[in-house]
């Protein structure tokens, strides 16, 4: 009999609980396990976006790559051959696995922030026998921690603990990450991940000059939004190939920062996204030329649920949920995965940002002007550490105002 693992990526959570000492040596290991780490799950975190952009073309989508593949990655550990092949090919994980657990461990390490809130959980089946080498894996370098629950006797009950725990690490910000029935009693294993940020802008945008203006869904299409105006110094670059303008607002402590990419026609954004590929992101996020720039920048809040199943298919892991082999992580047990689910919810308004994921973040228009950056259309954003790591990637097709 198969049983079930459940695999679910969840919010913006920062956690740190080890705190240890590393020699001049052990230190540039993990520096470089981490970018070695870094490269892959960013070209991961576009090669998601842009499949999920092929799934609802006209929607706004907030996702977390980074808890997506925090939990995947938790999965990988435990898995064999050709599943864990597909795992690390897809994520671009490195290739020794030590590199993996290091560079993870290293990535949680930096992201200790008092804005971001990242903790990982694992829910087990009491009946589970979780195998040892697995468990201290996920507690060393996951800082994961494993919680006993009844899935064979008491489904609901496991359900709404885990939705519980969810919502405490988010700031109840997600809500019902699993529904009604996600989880039954062939289910053995709920792999979690929850992230929260909430940061404020550096150089704020001033409430009283946000307005009511219009935002160009199509061309020939506009809603009403709140633009929020402001007038300062900013990492700025026009990208000829893109066809866009890219914009860097920096958080208070400069350890995070949102980059927008704004492309030069309202109907460009598919433009920009079918070239997205062809970047080197930590290149590119690391030349912008600071100078003064108006921007106008609607307010917004948008909430994305996905299940990932048929994305993580298409991604190149098919094996995970039909003939898996998660022999690493618990004893007699056939385990495969049955469901990805991640909730993720962003807002943006004059003081900051918040984002979370689950997965189970005074001028007039011109065209002409390069230092001129008004967000009166469509356009993509990306929340990134100091480390280039993009914790959350979307896009902005129709913002919904903030009440």
């Amino acid at each position: 009999m198969v049983s079930v693992l459940k695999v679910l990526s969840t919010c913006l959570i920062f956690c740190g609980v080890f705190e240890f000492t590393m020699s001049a040596t052990t230190q540039e290991k993990a520096v470089q396990s981490l970018e070695a780490l870094t490269n892959g799950s960013n070209k991961f975190a576009i090669n998601l976006y842009q499949t999920l952009i092929k799934q609802k073309p006209n929607e706004n989508l907030i996702v977390s790559p980074t808890s997506l593949m925090m939990v995947l990655s938790l999965a990988y550990i435990g898995s064999k051959g050709q599943t864990a092949k597909e795992i690390a090919d897809a994520l671009g994980l490195p290739s020794n696995s030590e590199d993996v657990l290091v560079g993870y461990n290293q990535l949680i390490q930096d992201l200790r922030n008092p804005v971001l809130k990242l903790v990982n959980k694992i829910f087990a089946d009491s009946s589970l026998q979780l195998k040892e080498e697995f468990q201290k894996q996920a507690t060393e370098y996951f800082l994961s921690a494993a919680q006993n629950v009844d899935f064979l006797h008491n489904a609901e009950v496991a359900r709404q603990t885990i939705n519980t725990w969810v919502e405490d690490n988010t700031n109840n910000k997600i809500k019902d990450l699993l529904a009604p029935g996600v989880v039954d009693a062939s289910t053995r294993l709920v792999l979690t991940n929850a992230i929260h940020f909430k940061a404020n802008w550096k150089l704020k945008f001033d409430p009283t000059e946000t307005s009511k203006e219009n935002f160009y869904v199509t061309p020939d299409t506009t809603v009403k939004v709140d633009m929020m105006h402001t007038k300062d110094k900013f990492g700025f670059k026009h990208h000829m190939e893109l066809e866009a303008k890219m914009l860097q607002l920096p958080y208070e402590g400069d350890d995070f920062r949102l980059i927008v990419i704004l492309p030069d026609k309202p109907d460009g954004l598919a433009n920009v996204e079918s070239k997205l590929q062809t970047l080197n992101l930590q290149e590119e996020f690391s030349s912008f030329r600071k100078t003064t720039v108006l921007v106008g920048m609607p307010k917004f809040k948008m909430e994305s649920t996905i299940d990932l199943e048929d994305i993580l298919i298409q991604l190149g892991m098919p094996s995970m949920f039909s003939e898996a082999d998660f022999s690493g992580i618990a004893q007699g047990e056939n385990l495969q995965v049955s469901k990805v689910v991640q909730k993720a919810f962003i807002e943006v308004n004059e003081e900051g940002t918040e984002a979370a994921a689950a997965t189970a973040a005074i001028f007039g228009r011109s065209g002409g002007n390069r230092d001129l950056f008004y967000a009166d259309h469509p356009f993509l954003l990306l929340i990134l550490h100091r480390n280039n790591n993009v914790l959350f990637i979307g896009t902005v097709k129709k913002p919904a105002v903030i009440k």
